[in-house]
């Protein structure tokens, strides 16, 4: 029981870290900040980060008790995905472009390459 609230917590925080991570990438292109100056958009995504940051270093932490390093990266990148492919249709309201699926497929392949290359 105790391992199955540990990892709702650390599933919790990864989605924490995606949608704050969205947020620091994407608040600046919204209709809201088209004809706010420079140091407005800096410092909304700056506040975006450093919150994300809050999520990621217990998530990471949390992760690391029960994934090796690797697979805390590979799932850092499957959660960043799932947050594109959220943003985009329900905030962004953009299509996900087949260059985005590309781009996940690649860095998949080639985190599974360097696995298997490096570690037999």
């Amino acid at each position: 029981m105790n391992f199955v609230l540990i990892f709702l917590l650390w599933l919790f925080l990864n989605i924490m870290i995606g949608l704050t991570m969205d947020f620091a990438l994407f608040t600046q292109t919204t209709p809201e900040m088209k004809d706010a100056n420079i140091f407005a958009k800096i410092l909304s995504s700056e506040f975006w980060a450093s919150v994300e940051w809050m999520f990621l270093i217990p998530a990471n932490r949390i992760g690391n008790t029960f994934l090796s390093a690797a697979q805390i990266s590979l799932s850092s990148y499957v959660f960043d995905f799932l947050a594109q492919l959220w943003s985009n249709a329900y905030w962004l309201k953009l299509p996900t472009t087949i260059d985005d699926y590309v781009g996940m497929f690649l860095i998949l392949f080639g985190m599974y390459a360097a696995k298997y290359t490096l570690f037999g």
